[in-house]
């Protein structure tokens, strides 16, 4: 029989040779260097942030609603100012880049009506296709020519600043339009009662207008004015050429300024 016998200690130690375990190197806090610093300038975010295609919209400052004093370029025929005005539906707007935001082109589509209030007494009539005046002994309140068109403007741009804030706009070139709708509006009072003639017949207002066109403003504030190149009535149907000449103020304007990139809505 053999015997066998089993001992367990209290505790185990491993001694490993002095080459199985690498050395550690002691890092100074001195030696570790800060990342690099870069600054973040917020204007030059700004700048190209604005440069973005979507911003265009913002820096064209036609759309809107303008109105305007209407006046003309003669003095043979008199004219009420309080009734001589012309209310501008810019309905849409298309701008081009040429130079980022500071210079470009636009074009648009605009709604306008223009009223003219005569001073004098008289009507218009048509006599062998030639536009007369008849005078009348009738004392009118209210002697106006009246008219609808729709016209295209062909304009250059320049902003004073590649953004919405502080920048002044300035545009000039031409609009060209057409008459779809004319006629004239007479009112006078009697004992009785208010008369009221309204005539819509041909008296050879020009069908088609081109104007000269400037406007001018601060942000959303715009100014504009305007000469018509061509005659109110067709020419050699009228004795004298009459060129309406419109002053006036951007009072709705259709642009706001965006202040968030969340203002966006492409």
């Amino acid at each position: 029989m053999a015997l066998k016998s089993f001992g367990q200690t209290d505790s185990l130690e491993i001694i490993f040779s002095s080459d199985s375990v690498p050395p550690q190197e002691v890092i100074e806090d001195d030696v570790l260097q800060d990342p690099p610093f870069e600054f973040i300038d917020t204007n030059f975010l700004n700048e190209n942030f604005y440069n973005e295609k979507e911003y265009i919209r913002y820096m064209c400052f036609f759309t809107g609603v303008d109105f305007g004093l209407v006046s003309l370029q003669n003095e043979k025929y008199p004219i009420r100012q309080k009734q001589s005005f012309s209310i501008r539906l810019n309905l849409v707007e298309y701008k081009k880049q040429l130079i980022e935001n500071r210079f470009g082109v636009f074009s648009g589509i605009t709604l306008s009506y223009q009223q003219i209030g005569f001073q004098d007494d008289f009507k218009f009539i048509q006599v062998n296709n030639q536009t007369s005046m008849l005078n009348d002994s009738v004392d009118y309140q209210k002697n106006q020519l009246r008219s609808f068109s729709v016209s295209i403007p062909f304009m250059f741009e320049i902003n004073s600043k590649n953004t919405f804030e502080k920048n002044m706009h300035f545009a000039f070139g031409l609009q060209g339009g057409y008459r779809y709708a004319n006629s004239t509006y007479h009112m006078h009072k009697s004992n009785e009662a208010t008369l009221i003639r309204k005539n819509s017949e041909d008296i050879n207002l020009n069908p088609y207008h081109l104007e000269a066109c400037v406007r001018v403003g601060y942000q959303k504030l715009t100014f504009f004015a305007s000469r018509s190149l061509t005659p109110l009535f067709t020419p050699n149907k009228f004795q004298t050429e009459l060129y309406p000449i419109v002053v006036g103020l951007c009072i709705i304007p259709a642009n706001t300024e965006p202040s968030t990139s969340d203002d966006f809505d492409f």
